[in-house]
């Protein structure tokens, strides 16, 4: 049926929280394989998870190479014909996992599917997500807002797409890797996932991995899965592993020269950002 994989990074307390929701609403989830990937974090609860949900699988991983690095990890040793990649901090309210199978098994009109992604408040995450692969005109229009000023523009917001009608379904050209389903069988044209990232840009290559492969990928809004995550990270060294991560994305994708372009318009982008004082919150 589905083999759920979940990286772990000393986030045990979280994925505590996934599977005891998991349980609780997924009827079927003693059909499902569970497999905990476990990035080297020598995590001390790790032990108490297997006690408490005795049908996970956990792999060791020998060393931290990143979210792509672990999930092909898990990809490897998964034994059924869909694949679900799972962020440890996400839940469920309903048999949303249930729901993405029953949509993507039914046909051969979609080889991804992902859900409506939505913040523990309700919010939709998914609003603020890209919905297409990056090129260098999509990061323009990204770092100067452009979206923003023209949302109802193809031109300026085909990166966001933030004009789409949110409850139906539709065809997008990438998923978030927070809450991924996928039939096994298109790692024939894509390959794994590319383990030269880290993080960031990861899920955002294989899903361009697969529009290049003819593959198609579908945001279907009937299940939703609550995302803990998804607000951005300001700190150094996330900001460094993002830039390397966009740098390499380019390169790989188009050229040497668009990479660096990609830089300067990533790093302009941000110092203009920077430079705009903030409103006073008023309290």
């Amino acid at each position: 049926m589905i083999s759920i994989i979940v990286v772990n990074y000393k986030s045990s307390k979280d994925i505590y929280t996934c599977l005891a929701s998991i349980v609780k609403y997924e009827t079927n989830y003693k059909k499902y394989e569970i497999i905990i990937v476990d990035n080297d974090s020598n995590d001390p609860d790790l032990q108490r998870l297997k006690n408490s949900f005795p049908q996970i699988k956990i792999l060791y991983a020998p060393k931290n190479g990143g979210f792509a690095y672990g999930n092909n990890l898990g990809i490897a040793v998964a034994t059924f014909d869909y694949i679900m990649l799972l962020n440890p901090d996400t839940y469920l309210e309903d048999n949303s996992i249930e729901k993405l199978y029953n949509r993507l098994a039914c046909g051969s009109d979609a080889d991804l599917i992902g859900p409506m992604l939505l913040y523990p408040d309700k919010r939709n995450q998914s609003y603020y997500l890209p919905k297409s692969y990056l090129t260098l005109w999509k990061l323009f229009c990204a770092q100067f807002n452009l979206y923003k000023l023209f949302p109802n523009s193809r031109l300026f917001n085909s990166y966001y797409r933030t004009y789409m009608d949110y409850e139906k379904e539709v065809y997008v050209e990438q998923i978030s890797g927070a809450a991924l389903m996928f039939k096994k069988n298109i790692l024939g044209k894509t390959g794994l996932m590319d383990d030269n990232y880290f993080m960031y840009y990861e899920e955002s290559d294989f899903c361009y991995q697969a529009v290049k492969n003819n593959c198609r990928l579908l945001y279907y809004p009937q299940s939703k899965i609550i995302h803990i995550g998804g607000y951005s990270n300001t700190s150094k060294w996330h900001s460094n592993v993002a830039t390397q991560s966009l740098k390499y994305y380019f390169k790989k994708n188009f050229s040497t020269v668009s990479s660096l372009i990609a830089l300067l318009l990533f790093n302009l982008g941000e110092t203009i950002r920077r430079s705009v004082p903030k409103k006073k919150q008023i309290v």
